[in-house]
Order: C-alpha cells, then sequence, then structure tokens
C-alpha cells in the first residue's frame, strides 16, 4: 500500500479496505494518484463507442459513458466521471437519476474546458476501475429489493460494513 494511502487510513475502521474521499476533496496531482469514492448521479449518457486518434490498449475502438455525480462537498457544480472499457458490458447503464454509484482507482483532474471548479474523475475498466450502482429507493429499476448493489462491473462485487 502507497505511504499516502496508509496515512489517509481512518484509524477508527483498520479493516477497511478501501478509503472513500469527497469528491471535492480528491487530490489534484500530476502523478498516477487514485481515489475511491461515493456520489448521487444527476446526470448520465448511455455508453457509446467511439475511436481513438491513436491506439492505447491494442484496438482504435474503446466505449465511454460520461456520468455528473454529486455528494455533500459539492458546492455548485457536480463533478463529471468519465468510465472507459473494451466491451459495452463492462460500463454502468444508469436506469434511474439519483442512483448512487461507487467507483474504485479513478484518476482526477481539473477540466477547464468545462469549468477551473469541475473536477473530472477518469476510470479506465480495461485496466483497474470498477464500479458498482446501488438503489436510491426501496426496489431497484428491475423491481427487486434492493439489497447491495444491483448493478457492476467485473465478476463479483465486494461488500464492507460501510456499504
Amino acid at each position: 500500500m502507497p505511504k499516502a494511502a496508509a496515512a489517509r487510513r481512518s484509524p477508527s475502521k483498520p479493516s477497511s479496505k478501501y478509503d472513500y474521499c469527497e469528491i471535492n476533496k480528491a487530490e489534484l496531482s500530476e502523478n498516477d494518484n487514485v481515489h475511491n469514492f461515493y456520489g448521487v448521479v444527476v446526470d448520465a449518457s448511455f455508453p457509446y463507442q467511439f475511436n481513438l486518434k491513436s491506439s492505447v490498449n491494442g484496438s482504435n475502438k474503446l466505449f465511454q459513458c460520461v456520468l455528473k455525480v454529486i455528494d455533500p462537498s459539492c458546492n455548485k457544480e457536480p463533478a463529471q466521471v468519465i468510465l472507459y472499457a473494451n466491451k459495452f458490458e463492462d460500463l454502468p447503464i444508469i436506469a434511474r437519476l439519483g442512483d448512487i454509484i461507487r467507483v474504485h482507482r479513478a484518476n482526477v483532474r481539473k477540466n477547464n474546458k468545462v469549468s477551473p471548479s469541475v473536477r473530472q474523475f477518469t476510470a479506465n475498466m480495461y485496466y483497474s476501475s470498477s464500479w458498482s450502482l446501488y438503489s436510491s429507493e426501496k426496489l431497484t429499476p428491475a423491481g427487486t429489493v434492493a439489497n447491495g448493489p444491483y448493478a457492476f462491473s467485473g465478476k463479483k462485487c465486494t461488500q464492507e460494513k460501510q456499504d
């Protein structure tokens, strides 16, 4: 574990595998400092395919999903979350605004094209990031009882006491 992550670990929760930060308190840095966070989805695009100008992952095509999320630390503008994947199935399909997304291992930077105050998180599903969707209501969009995440990336989703 990196020293920075060990320093942020909460002494009251020594068994927690992940440290979560508030969206507007995520540290901006030039190196690959990753963040884990929860946010309420306030806007979302359907996953779509686009062509890369330069091949990063051996293919010229990737799928992308753009979300806007907020949490109690957001003052005026929501943060932007961009999720990339090799396959359409690896990205979330947001069925209902107001649901909660958990993102692990996302990079953060400021997006000056949108607004200097907007934080932009980038999560690469083809590399190491992951996401989980939680229902904000008693029932999931499929009509089942909400008991943990109703959708997630990968084969299984980790659950901890704080979730």
